[in-house]
């Protein structure tokens, strides 16, 4: 993900150049990154994030009644922006557009829209929910041979698995298995939030045989690659 602040410019240049959009339309005004502190993060993109909010919730009056309110609201949206690692310009069009769909008349909370934002770019990077993932992690752990069983794995799901010590889970009930790969979510999450990029699978060794059963086609073909590994040996003498 981007550095905060240049997401910051971008976001505010976003906002800034485009006008209220219709429900189901997506924005796509392509923008130019600058350099911005977090204060010019409150007055510059949250004037703009709030403007595009109260264009969306009508009766926005009921939550900020006077300037004040709204200028204190303005604050905690921007520290909580920063604080849950909402720093890509689309999670932000992402929150927006989850805004003009859920048919509210009243704003959303700080924590309401950072959940929107972090859940459509989690479905956007194939990260399932935590429910999901610990069902995953926990019939890998059912079946056993879960090293060769994670090359089925989403990229999310193999990197959650690489926080898992599947040597002393197997030892574990299933309540406290539970709880290691709730941690282990989380620990993935973490890390994506943190700009890394999901671990990357090793290649099969044997490419002829994804399935890891020995069959005597898969002997034949190993004993082939070992005389052939032979002989460039013995003509490199």
């Amino acid at each position: 993900m981007k550095n905060i602040n240049e997401t910051v410019g971008k976001v505010s240049q976003h906002l800034q150049r485009t006008q209220t959009t219709p429900v189901g339309q997506k924005d796509s005004t392509p923008t130019q990154a600058t350099s911005k502190t977090f204060e010019e993060m409150d007055t510059k993109v949250i004037n703009r994030l709030f403007q595009r909010l109260q264009e969306i919730f009508p009766k926005w009056r009921e939550i900020w009644q006077s300037d004040g309110e709204v200028k204190a609201a303005k604050r905690q949206w921007a520290k909580q922006l920063v604080k849950a690692g909402v720093s890509d310009i689309k999670m932000i069009q992402e929150g927006l557009e989850q805004a003009r769909a859920c048919g509210w008349v009243r704003p959303p909370s700080a924590g309401q829209f950072v959940s929107w934002c972090l859940e459509a770019a989690k479905e956007r990077n194939g990260i399932p929910g935590k429910d999901n993932a610990i069902s995953q992690m926990m019939a890998l752990l059912r079946k056993g041979d879960h090293s060769r069983r994670r090359s089925s794995l989403s990229p999310a799901m193999y990197t959650m698995s690489r926080f898992i010590d599947w040597y002393e889970i197997k030892t574990k009930d299933s309540d406290k298995a539970a709880k290691a790969m709730a941690r282990a979510y989380d620990e993935m999450i973490d890390h994506w939030m943190h700009g890394h990029d999901f671990y990357q699978q090793p290649t099969m060794i044997e490419h002829g045989n994804p399935t890891g059963v020995v069959t005597e086609s898969s002997r034949k073909k190993g004993r082939e690659t070992l005389a052939k590994l032979m002989g460039e040996l013995k003509g490199a003498d």
